[in-house]
Parts: C-alpha cells; sequence; structure tokens
C-alpha cells in the first residue's frame, strides 16, 4: 500500500523524527541528490537549543557505502521523502511543498 502526503520542510523533518525508526528503508530526494538506503542510525537531540535530525543510512548499493545526513542543515533543498517501515508493507511517500517565498 502507497499513502502519498503533501507537507512543508518543517512537517516532513518531524514526521521523520516521529515515525522513521533503526532498519526502516528511507528515500531522499534533495538538491539533485538521491540517497536510497537502510537507516542505520538517527539522532534527533537537540544541541544549545538547535534542533537536529540526523540520520546515517546504509546506501542501496553494492559497496555498502553509509552517508550521514542531518535533514536540519538540508531542509530548504528537500524534495521528496519515501518511508518503507521495516516491518510493514505501507510505503509513505511525502511531496515537499514549497512556498512562492522559497522559490
Amino acid at each position: 500500500m502507497i499513502e502519498t502526503m503533501t507537507m512543508d520542510c518543517d512537517e516532513a523533518i518531524d514526521y521523520v523524527r516521529e515515525n522513521v525508526k533503526v532498519y526502516d528503508t528511507l528515500e531522499l530526494s534533495y538538491n539533485r541528490i538521491f540517497t536510497p538506503g537502510e537507516v542505520i542510525g538517527i539522532d534527533t537531540t537537540e544541541e544549545c537549543g538547535d534542533k537536529a535530525c540526523k540520520l546515517m543510512i546504509q546506501i542501496a548499493s553494492q559497496l555498502g557505502t553509509t552517508v550521514d545526513v542531518d535533514l536540519e542543515d538540508l531542509k530548504d533543498d528537500l524534495v521528496e521523502v519515501k518511508h518503507t517501515p521495516q516491518d510493514s508493507k505501507k510505503t509513505t511517500i511525502i511531496i515537499i511543498e514549497r512556498c512562492e517565498t522559497d522559490l
């Protein structure tokens, strides 16, 4: 089952904080970059009052490369998030809605 939602950047990051768990599959599209893979670490702690949503993703490739992504740092470039929980067949696709002032 696929569910599609439209949100702004902050709502999408809140969705990730609340719903994405270690071992879930996450596909991020941001600033001409596509990062598909398995979440192997999540850090949402605040430092000095600054929010964070840091993910460590093992890229879905034969190389097994991992990348660290802080969604708060790249939220203005975020285009789409596709989330599939490890223990579910439900996939949620979040399309990031842009305000006219963002353009």
